[in-house]
């Protein structure tokens, strides 16, 4: 298991190439943000892919609240060549939310982030210039039935984070295919 920033800690910017624009896009970019949504996430785990529906209305949900959504995949194309930049440019193109698609090849922000599963969410908030984690783990409490969930974690953090409150739950184990860390 590897160490990440816990609940509440200062979390770090970080630099990546966006596999669909070709551009870098930093954590710095979205400091106008009242939250941002880092989710770890692949093309190829059948856990991701089940939650690709419910991400989709998450960012439509949220759009125009002032929260942004990053994806990042940190899995090995050498590996899986479902996990190339060019199968991750065909996602996004798939689910037509404009959500920037990070390539952390190095595995460099999952590590720092302590991600270990796809998919795994990260909520920041803005504090003091940068961001701190505001919850981390699980999308909701029902990786297979979407119809059946009834702890929506994610959705519930940003509801209360958009309020002003604490986080419900600061943490839940995330549960998906692990990022296979070199």
């Amino acid at each position: 298991m590897i160490q990440g920033y816990a609940q509440g800690s200062a979390a770090g910017d970080f630099s990546l190439p966006d596999a669909v624009s070709g551009k870098t896009v930093s954590l710095a970019d979205y400091k106008g943000q009242k939250a941002v949504v880092l989710v770890f996430t692949s093309n190829y785990c059948p856990y991701s892919r089940l939650y690709e529906e419910r991400l989709n209305q998450l960012v439509n949900q949220y759009k125009g609240r002032g929260v942004a959504f990053v994806f990042i995949n940190a899995n090995d194309p050498q590996q899986n060549k479902e996990e190339s930049d060019e199968s991750m440019k065909s996602k996004v193109e798939e689910w037509g939310t404009g959500v920037p698609f990070l390539s952390d090849r190095k595995q460099t922000v999952a590590k720092k982030y302590g991600a270990s599963k796809t998919p795994e969410v990260f909520v920041l908030a803005p504090r003091g210039g940068g961001f701190q984690v505001f919850y981390s783990g699980a999308i909701d409490d029902n990786p297979q039935v979407a119809q059946d969930v009834s702890q929506p974690y994610l959705k519930q953090a940003l509801d209360q984070l958009l309020a002003g409150k604490s986080a419900l739950h600061q943490q839940k184990r995330p549960v998906g295919c692990a990022i296979k860390l070199q």
